[in-house]
């Protein structure tokens, strides 16, 4: 009997470099830890490798045009995204693993806001930035979008690259994004640029588990990783991540627990968020590798 096959990304990618450089403190975040440390990098992503991660994201998140204008290092971008592919690269060669390599399109200014104060074509003409400062990467994957505008003005950018792509919305407590409008509304704004697949990330487990029964009647693929933060309310108010506070009950015992519930609702994509480490990927991989065939996110297909 042929086994259901699930696309395991890796984790926290970001907030596990940054955990390990304990020196550095910015609002660049992980790609400050880059600039000066790239094997610290690259030792995080040859930890999801060998964790079992089938797609590995890119350290990009922090690098949008809009961000780096704003910190008045604008004129790094190319070479920071540059080094975040060799860092990547110099990972997959030291373990000969063969997994897809993930672009990154997150939210442009900051992340946990709601509705930019900026039109679609302003939005899309930066997406179209970071895509061709990506588009060696096999697979694209729309990160923490908390209103429709972002996120179809990512989908547009993305769908132009020709490749796989997903995107992910964050919801609150109430199941909306921040932005006040409802899932099924994020859903039927981005399905007409048929992304591979619609997830949830960067929510608290709980949030996540809510909302995926839901999610999985309104789109043929779907999926989900969580983040284990305390809270991030500093960090939307414009905190630093140094702020941040990992939950000491989202152990990779239970995160695994967690993930099964996602699958049984119909989840075809499951990974991690920040605070989701090697660790929470490993038990996860083992795990699921019993039940489900664990695929690279270019192999999925629609059912």
């Amino acid at each position: 009997m042929k086994m259901t096959s699930v696309a395991l990304l890796d984790g926290g990618l970001g907030q596990e470099i940054y955990r390990r450089a304990p020196d550095v403190s910015s609002a660049l975040w992980s790609v400050a830890v880059m600039l000066e440390r790239p094997d610290i990098v690259t030792a995080v992503h040859r930890d999801f490798i060998l964790a079992g991660a089938k797609t590995l994201t890119l350290n990009t998140y922090p690098a949008t045009p809009t961000r780096l204008k704003r910190l008045g290092v604008h004129e790094q971008m190319a070479t920071i995204h540059q080094q975040a592919f060799q860092a990547l690269q110099d990972a997959i060669d030291e373990t000969g693993a063969e997994l897809d390599i993930a672009g990154c399109l997150p939210p442009l200014f900051a992340s946990y806001q709601g509705q930019p104060a900026r039109t679609f074509a302003d939005l899309q003409d930066e997406y179209n930035t970071l895509v061709r400062l990506q588009e060696r990467g096999d697979v694209i994957l729309i990160e923490t979008m908390t209103n429709t505008l972002e996120a179809r003005a990512a989908c547009a950018a993305a769908r132009e690259l020709g490749k796989p792509f997903g995107v992910s919305f964050r919801v609150e407590v109430n199941g909306d994004l921040k932005s006040g409008e409802t899932l099924t509304e994020a859903v039927a704004a981005v399905a007409e640029y048929a992304p591979t697949a619609v997830m949830l990330n960067c929510c608290d487990p709980e949030i996540l588990t809510a909302a995926m029964p839901q999610l999985v009647s309104m789109y043929p693929l779907v999926g989900g990783y969580a983040n284990a933060f305390e809270s991030v309310e500093e960090m939307a108010r414009g905190g630093l991540a140094d702020a941040l506070e990992a939950r000491e009950d989202v152990s990779p015992q239970i995160y695994t627990g967690v993930v099964r519930q996602w699958l049984t609702a119909g989840a075809r994509i499951v990974g991690g968020c920040c605070e989701i480490t090697p660790a929470h990927i490993r038990h996860l991989a083992d795990g699921l590798a019993k039940d489900f065939e664990l695929i690279r996110f270019s192999q999925l297909t629609r059912p």
